[in-house]
């Protein structure tokens, strides 16, 4: 996969052939990063017009872009200030862009602190923009990792015509040949760009090139510089129609191609469905907790009406009630999915709550955790030199060295993880309900149990405790993010609507709050490592948590008290002798985790139950998570997110970017193996491999 191969940052150079010093030069390929006619002219010329921009994404809800080299982004902020300008402009444009060598951001501030265009270029009103527009840019750069990246503009903003909208770009750092295959969305317009056929072939190889059908929504566009043969024909054997058109700056021609497929395969069972029509945009969402919270802000984003519903009077009261928590991502050898997966979750929560936290909406920080470990020191650092991740993401830090940065005498070295960090979970939830609120577009209904559910013509249905008719109708959709409490309602669908039973554990957690004393550690940021520690903006120290599986008990126990004070004392955070310590003054607080046998959230469409998976033909494929039917259809369906165990506070963004995907259609913010690892049919798949009947006659 793409996140095992460590990413090579560009280098700048001068061309030895006498161009325009101020038109960027990659020595490594040898060629020029835009045309010497003017940058942003030949983004408007060759890919805006040659996409028919802008208008064919007036009117438009969602409208998705992929170009496959991000460059300097100038395309990008050529299109974003084209979608500015126009007042009949799309509600939200997805602009996907892959590169495989990224600028770091003071090269890309360097970049655009040059005049971009040509010096004959009469152009001041868009060099005025992209100045504006390329600081946003550099302002949000991300820390540079393989895989994607999403980053938001405009959000909840008004623009120059008026209207709000919102600009999402999703960037894609690594190699085309691994992000075309891992990218699942409905493309409206190809950008083919990239240093020449000649100077790099591999970017316009037809072993992807020739996907592109894969990716193409009806009647989507392409458009490139390029007059190139064999791109040429590649495009067309995937549907693509050629059409020459008058070339940019010296070059004679360009291509402009539209899909038209003869054939267009129906997506599987649990694939990137079309979005509903505006009447079944519509979602009920049970639970809200930081799951059910984050489900709402990511669908009300997408334009959808959300009904978010929870039987406490308040969102965030039962296990994401807890004054602090952590969030930060994990390391392993392999790189595999858990990693990357808890990686992108880790990144997207820094992102999205690091603004809140600046606007101080959350309390918190984030701006580093330290996670201590026992490995030896040249251990640590090969483990590091394998993986290739920047030092701004993580690096391993000595014992002495860890100490200092941590403020307190931890037993060893650890990883610093520079966008870790601790929030409030009852303000994280709240701020996604308040940024959800802008938006007109959610309905919170406090003190509802909703105890059934069942879809009826009208769309779905859902009863409240104590009621026989149902009190909600007509939703077009339903998520479930009801922790715990998921199974309970997915048993009461009705039999020709059954569920999966989904496994899930039910775990208490105790945590501890020390008071400010000479005993505790004021840390300048967490602490982890079998347990936790963190220091509340009072001084006070929070640790733990217990972890303890079936176990009802309600009440705040001494031993478990006991239990987080010796763990606080073994990270440094507090000095005391845990089993003799007075318990006078301390606070305490109990509640239960969602969890996975794997670790990892469920995310996605509800699979069948099993006795109607069995009830398929034997032909029926189950053995990937994307062929197991569900229960959806072209109006919607009945989703889940919930499992997020100890780190919903990691996963909470993410998971509600993921969840939104699966409902709306919206290009999905993680590779396809990632989505796949979080998918809820996965149990199923596994069931399958471990010799379980899969459907009739097998």
């Amino acid at each position: 996969m793409t996140a095992r191969r460590p990413l090579t940052l560009a280098t700048l150079g001068k061309s030895p052939r006498g161009h325009d010093p101020r038109i960027p030069y990659s020595p490594h390929y040898d060629d020029l990063y835009h045309s010497d006619a003017g940058a942003w002219s030949q983004s408007r010329h060759v890919f805006l017009a040659g996409n028919d921009l802008p208008a064919r994404w007036q009117g438009r809800t969602r409208f998705v872009i992929l170009e496959t080299g991000f460059g300097l982004g100038n395309n990008f902020l050529a299109t974003w200030q084209a979608w500015r300008q126009d007042p009949q402009r799309c509600e939200q444009l997805v602009f996907i862009s892959i590169e495989k060598h990224p600028l770091s951001a003071q090269q890309l501030r360097d970049v655009h602190a040059r005049s971009a265009h040509a010096p004959d270029e009469p152009m001041p009103d868009w060099e005025v923009a992209r100045t504006e527009l390329a600081a946003r840019l550099v302002a949000q750069w991300p820390v540079l990792t393989p895989g994607w990246h999403t980053i938001d503009f405009e959000v909840a903003e008004r623009t120059p015509g008026g209207a709000a909208g919102q600009v999402r770009l999703m960037l894609g750092l690594g190699d085309v040949h691994d992000l075309i295959p891992s990218l699942m969305a409905q493309v409206d317009s190809f950008y083919l760009d990239g240093f020449s056929p000649a100077k790099n072939p591999d970017m316009w190889d037809a072993r992807w090139l020739g996907r592109l059908d894969r990716l193409a929504a009806p009647g989507a566009m392409a458009a490139t510089w390029s007059v190139a043969r064999p791109m040429r024909d590649t495009l067309t054997k995937a549907g693509f129609v050629i059409e020459r058109r008058q070339g940019h700056g010296s070059k004679r021609d360009m291509v402009s191609a539209r899909f038209e497929p003869r054939h267009v395969a129906a997506p599987p069972a649990g694939g990137l469905w079309a979005e509903p029509d505006a009447a079944h945009r519509t979602v009920a969402v049970v639970g809200a907790g930081l799951a059910g919270c984050a489900a709402a802000w990511a669908l009300t984003r997408q334009g959808w009406q959300v009904h978010l519903i929870d039987a406490q009077a308040e969102p965030a009261t039962l296990a994401s009630g807890n004054p602090g928590g952590m969030f930060h991502a994990i390391l392993h050898g392999e790189d595999g999915v858990h990693a990357r997966a808890y990686r992108a979750a880790a990144l997207r929560t820094a992102q999205v709550a690091g603004a809140w936290m600046a606007q101080g909406l959350v309390p918190g920080q984030a701006t580093g955790l330290m996670r201590l470990d026992e490995l030896p020191d040249g251990e640590a650092q090969a483990l590091l030199q394998s993986l290739g991740l920047p030092d701004s993401f993580v690096h391993w830090q000595p014992v002495a060295q860890a100490a200092h940065t941590v403020g307190c005498h931890t037993p060893s070295g650890g990883w610093q993880f520079d966008q870790g960090g601790w929030l409030s979970p009852p303000h994280y939830a709240r701020a996604f309900l308040q940024s959800a609120q802008t938006t007109g577009r959610l309905h919170w209904h406090p003190g509802r149990r909703v105890s059934g559910l069942h879809r009826a013509e009208s769309g779905w249905a859902l009863r409240s405790e104590g009621q026989a008719e149902p009190w909600l109708q007509g939703m077009g959709s339903v998520v479930l993010a009801n922790a715990h409490a998921l199974g309970a309602l997915v048993a009461t669908l009705p039999s020709d609507q059954a569920g999966f039973a989904l496994p899930g554990g039910k775990v208490r957690g105790q945590i501890t709050h020390l008071p400010p004393d000479a005993c505790v550690a004021r840390l300048h940021q967490p602490v982890a490592g079998q347990g936790y520690a963190l220091s509340l903006p009072d001084g006070s120290l929070l640790c733990g948590a217990t972890s303890q599986h079936q176990d009802d008990d309600p009440s705040v126990r001494d031993a478990d008290h006991r239990h987080n004070l010796q763990q606080a004392a073994r990270l440094g955070a507090w000095q005391g002798d845990a089993q003799h310590a007075a318990l006078d003054g301390l606070s305490g607080r109990t509640q239960w985790r969602a969890t996975t046998p794997d670790r990892l959230p469920l995310v996605g469409a509800l699979p069948w139950s099993w006795e109607r998976l069995q009830a398929l033909p034997a032909r029926a494929r189950l053995d990937q998570p994307r062929m197991v039917p569900r229960e959806r259809n072209a109006h919607g369906g009945l989703f889940v997110l919930g499992g997020l165990g100890s780190r919903g506070i990691t996963w909470a963004a993410l998971a509600g970017d993921l969840l939104a995907h699966w409902v709306t259609g919206s290009p999905c913010p993680v590779e396809a193996d990632l989505r796949d690892a979080l998918d809820p049919a996965r149990w199923v798949v596994r069931q399958v491999k471990q010799g379980r009947h899969t459907a009739a006659g097998t």
